[in-house]
């Protein structure tokens, strides 16, 4: 399976993120989050579901469990069940989320 990012339109979550879910299929999601200077993951949690995110482009301070770090292209972050998780962009930034199992929400 081959997906191109051109074919997929982005869900706006507000003024300053938007959302593009790349590719799923069976148990894995990749998703690509676009952030404005000043955009905000809220800090949550996932149930069911393990994250790893990838910084594409830009700075993030990002937070997993009580660590707090700033992390900038070519960094990677990984957050497990349960554990409370968010982000906030420091610059115009992109990170890309591989899911595990895949976000139904989001389809």
């Amino acid at each position: 399976m081959i997906a191109l990012s051109n074919d997929v339109q982005a869900a706006v979550l507000d003024d300053r993120v938007s959302r593009k879910v790349l590719l799923h299929k069976n148990s894995m999601m990749l998703v690509e989050f676009t952030f404005k200077k000043g955009g905000i993951g809220q800090p949550h949690s996932h149930e069911q579901h393990e994250q790893i995110g990838y910084i594409a482009k830009g700075s993030f301070e990002v937070t997993v469990g009580d660590e707090t770090k700033t992390l900038s292209c070519g960094d990677s972050y990984y957050a497990a069940k349960n554990e409370v998780h968010g982000v906030f962009a420091l610059e115009d930034a992109v990170i890309v989320d591989t899911f595990t199992p895949i976000r139904e929400d989001y389809l």
